[in-house]
C-alpha cells in the first residue's frame, strides 16, 4: 500500500517555479569572530534585481550595518509579495524603513542608511 500511495505522489505535477533573475550577492567578508564584517558609509554592497527588473547597487549611506543585511532589505523590498504604500512604495522591513524616490530607494533605520542607485 505504501508503494502505491508514494507512486501516486510521484505522478502529480508541480507547478512551475516563476523564473528568476540572475542574483549577484557579494561574498561577505568575515571578521576573526566568523561574523560578517561592518560595513563603512560609502561601501558597495553588490547588485539586486529592482521589482522593475532592473539592476541597482546596494550602498552604505551612513552608519552601521553589514552588507548581508543590506543585500536581504533589498531583495525583501524588491520582493514583488512585498506589500507597498503609497506613490513612494513605503515598506517596513523588520527595523528598516524604506522608500523610493525616482530611482533611488532607501531604507533607514536608528543605526543607518542604506540605497540603491542605478
Amino acid at each position: 500500500m505504501a508503494l502505491i500511495a508514494a507512486a501516486g505522489c510521484a505522478s502529480e505535477r508541480h507547478p512551475q517555479a516563476r523564473p528568476s533573475a540572475s542574483l549577484v550577492i557579494p561574498t561577505p567578508s568575515l571578521s576573526p569572530t566568523g561574523r560578517p564584517r561592518l560595513a563603512r558609509p560609502g561601501a558597495e554592497c553588490g547588485q539586486v534585481t529592482t521589482v522593475r527588473g532592473a539592476r541597482a547597487t546596494v550602498q552604505v549611506v551612513r552608519g552601521r550595518t553589514t552588507c548581508v543585511e543590506a543585500i536581504q532589505v533589498f531583495e525583501k523590498y524588491n520582493d514583488p509579495d512585498t506589500p507597498a504604500e503609497g506613490t513612494a512604495g513605503l515598506v517596513v522591513i523588520g527595523h528598516w524603513t524604506c522608500g523610493t524616490r525616482g530611482t533611488i530607494t532607501t531604507c533607514t533605520s536608528k543605526i543607518a542608511t542604506i540605497r540603491t542607485h542605478p
